[in-house]
């Protein structure tokens, strides 16, 4: 049942109200966020949001349908109460410029992005994602190393791109990792949330000499310390801590007090630990000493981009692929010679009960001699 958010007559889903205005939204989505100022709205002349499906510190997502075409996409809207930082603005309007630079399978796509002063807000039109986050993925389940390494060599691919426009993303992790599921089933990864994003090159800088920008867990040292001159290096360094997480389980700098401030110290200062695989994983030594480079404390001595981390990783799946296969062989003859062992088993059970057979007649021809001679005939 689709109702509208301004007067609460019923109507049929995204038809614009006779009486208000507004557009029909399901109900349910209603009753949700029935405060919502946005639901049944007409933004920027052609989204109508219909679902409140996400709310961060700066801004809402939007399950939203094109008003024109039909089309389901992801509406990103800055909360009102920020239109007042140019800092903000400035933020949102570049992670549209970021994305829309960028045309790659694994990076979420951009379909338009800008303001609504009506609203007094910015809003910007994404693909909507169906699926979870590597962080779900990473907290709930191991997942199996060889589709592990696939997605991992896809975001090292996505990355490879931005880096070859000069684009660094500057706060990867796990969050910003969504993992869809094809129609086939299959499941890749998309790299989304370039807000943070630094173009090479910019002549607007949006961070500060001095200050620390990233998520604390997965920061470069050089960005802990809060360096300006940050490179495609700090982008590589937080893949590195995510392959980490992902081998071993844990992530590799931590603190038992929750403390940012505890964690960046060690990124910057403490020994890289050593990275323990599950017990569930078989990981080829190639793949630990491809972590280590990436977190190398010097941004020179790790992989130069993601295209060349991508190009490494691509060549340890294809050698865990190699490895499984390899493995599939011995049983391959061991199911052959179960087979033959059946076969011979299945032939003496033949044998024997021929065997049986013949001592029976011979039984049966002895008891039938021995009435005849009973009986003198």
């Amino acid at each position: 049942m689709a109702i509208c958010p301004g007067c609460r007559s019923q109507g049929e889903l995204c038809k614009e109200c006779p009486t208000c205005r507004r557009y029909f939204v399901e109900e349910s989505q209603w009753r949700k966020s029935p405060s919502d100022e946005l639901l049944g709205t007409l933004i920027g002349g052609q989204y109508i949001p219909t679902a409140l499906i996400g709310e961060g510190g700066m801004g809402r997502i939007y399950k939203a349908r094109a008003k024109y075409t039909g089309q389901t996409v992801a509406l990103k809207i800055l909360k009102s109460e920020y239109m007042e930082d140019e800092t903000l603005k400035d933020r949102f309007f570049r992670e549209a410029e970021v994305v829309g630079a960028l045309d790659h399978p694994h990076i979420v796509k951009l379909y338009g992005c800008a303001p609504v002063p009506e609203h007094n807000t910015i809003y910007m039109a994404m693909e909507l994602l169906n699926g979870r986050t590597l962080f779900e993925v990473l907290r709930r389940e191991v997942t199996p190393l060889q589709t592990m390494m696939l997605w991992f060599t896809e975001i090292a691919s996505a990355l490879g791109c931005a880096h070859s426009k000069g684009i660094f993303h500057r706060d990867l992790k796990p969050e910003n990792v969504f993992i869809i599921k094809e129609d086939d089933g299959t499941e890749h990864v998309k790299v989304l949330d370039f807000g943070f994003a630094r173009l090479q090159g910019a002549a607007k800088k949006l961070t500060m000499a001095g200050v620390a920008f990233g998520t604390p867990h997965y920061m470069s040292p050089e960005q802990a310390m809060g360096l300006t001159e940050i490179t495609a290096a700090c982008d590589v360094y937080a893949l590195g801590i995510m392959l980490f997480q992902a081998v071993s389980g844990h992530v590799p700098y931590d603190s038992a007090n929750n403390s940012p401030m505890e964690v960046m110290h060690a990124q910057v200062n403490s020994p890289t630990p050593q990275c323990v695989p599950r017990q569930e994983y078989n990981v080829p030594k190639r793949l630990i000493s491809c972590i280590y480079k990436c977190m190398k404390k010097e941004p020179k001595d790790r992989y130069a981009d993601g295209n060349e981390l991508c190009a490494e990783l691509q060549a340890i799946l294809d050698e865990i692929k190699k490895a499984s296969a390899e493995l599939e062989k011995p049983t391959v003859v061991a199911q052959a010679v179960d087979n033959v062992a059946t076969h011979k088993e299945s032939g003496s059970g033949l044998s024997q009960t021929t065997f049986l057979i013949a001592i029976a007649a011979l039984v049966l021809i002895a008891i039938i001699v021995t009435i005849l001679i009973v009986l003198n005939i």
